[in-house]
């Protein structure tokens, strides 16, 4: 008896400094650090054999939301502003199609023509990132692209493109907020970040979303047709 109670306070012990570890490994950029190494490893659904072996072909951007600026005009929020700054660097160094995807695509396009990039490809009806995947391959046909959006989301995206059939390489745009071990809140953005896309990728296998659309509920007219209404919060 006395061993089974030492057994169990060995284990209350040990469980509990487990605890308090990961609580304190919140505010420091471990945690999220821990989680983006773990994302990239899980495995990816099974995409065509020509899609593998295709290389790249055009650089796909997810909206990352709107917000409103001191005018009340919208723009893009901080997260979409990343990818898009994201995008036309990469496009510089190697200038292929930019595919938008979300209701952001407006924004997007007029930031990035803007700054110098022109002939953009859109598809502005996606509102989640499983329609992102699904209308951008009923948009243009797509094998292996370059997949634009930030570390936390790239693994949920990138399942969502794979079960639509297309290959990814990640290139991941910085969140808002940098990790730094003096500015514990700045890790704490971070930390909360990567635990909303434990949850929704865990979400996504377990049990699909039911707002997610098919390309056959979308036509081509509606892909091409900026909402006036895009939602102002991140659209993860």
């Amino acid at each position: 008896m006395m061993r089974v109670f030492h057994i169990i306070n060995i284990t209350f012990l040990l469980g509990s400094t487990a605890i308090i570890l990961v609580l304190i490994s919140l505010f420091t950029p471990l945690f999220s650090q821990v989680i983006v190494y773990l994302f990239s490893l899980l495995p990816l659904p099974h995409v065509p054999a020509t899609a593998m072996r295709s290389p790249p072909t055009a650089y796909v951007v997810l909206g990352g939301g709107l917000t409103n600026d001191h005018n009340n005009q919208t723009i893009l929020n901080d997260y979409s502003l990343n990818r898009a700054r994201t995008a036309a660097s990469a496009y510089h160094d190697l200038p292929l199609p930019i595919v938008l995807s979300g209701a952001e695509a407006p924004w997007l396009s007029q930031w990035l023509i803007e700054h110098g990039i022109d002939g953009l490809i859109s598809e502005n009806a996606s509102m989640n990132t499983c329609e992102n995947a699904r209308f951008t391959a009923k948009r243009i046909p797509l094998r292996h692209v370059y997949l634009i959006t930030d570390s936390y989301h790239m693994a949920r995206a990138r399942r969502q493109f794979a079960l639509n059939g297309i290959n990814s390489t990640p290139l991941a745009a910085p969140l808002p907020v940098s990790r730094d071990w003096m500015k514990p809140a700045q890790n704490l953005s971070h930390s909360r970040r990567a635990v909303y896309e434990i949850a929704a990728y865990l979400r996504d296998v377990i049990r699909p979303q039911v707002d997610c659309r098919y390309a056959k509920d979308i036509t081509s007219q509606q892909l091409l047709t900026p909402r006036g209404n895009a939602a102002k919060t991140p659209d993860e």
